[in-house]
């Protein structure tokens, strides 16, 4: 089945949310998040992204989804409403 891809804009655990993405892969309009890309968290200020799907890339970089670990230890807990990666 699957988990919701993460996106440019999509929020995390501790607040705030993914604010880098793929500069040429977009779901539903947004730029897919993907391992090392970036997010604001609202107790930790800028964080990275360290976790993705072991079984989907972007631009070479594994693909960010629901549940994907950032750098302070918050996860990501919201993505797109029909696109699943493994």
């Amino acid at each position: 089945m699957g988990t919701p891809v993460a996106r440019i804009g999509d929020p995390i655990s501790h607040g705030g949310n993914v604010t880098s993405g793929s500069p040429d892969w977009q779901c539903n309009g947004l730029a897919i998040a993907r391992v090392g890309d970036s997010a604001t968290c609202l107790i930790h200020g800028p964080v990275t992204i360290v976790t993705g799907s072991p079984n989907y890339q972007c631009n070479g970089r594994a693909m960010a989804r629901v549940g994907s670990l950032c750098s302070c230890g918050a996860t990501i807990v919201a993505g797109s409403p029909n696109w699943n990666v493994s």
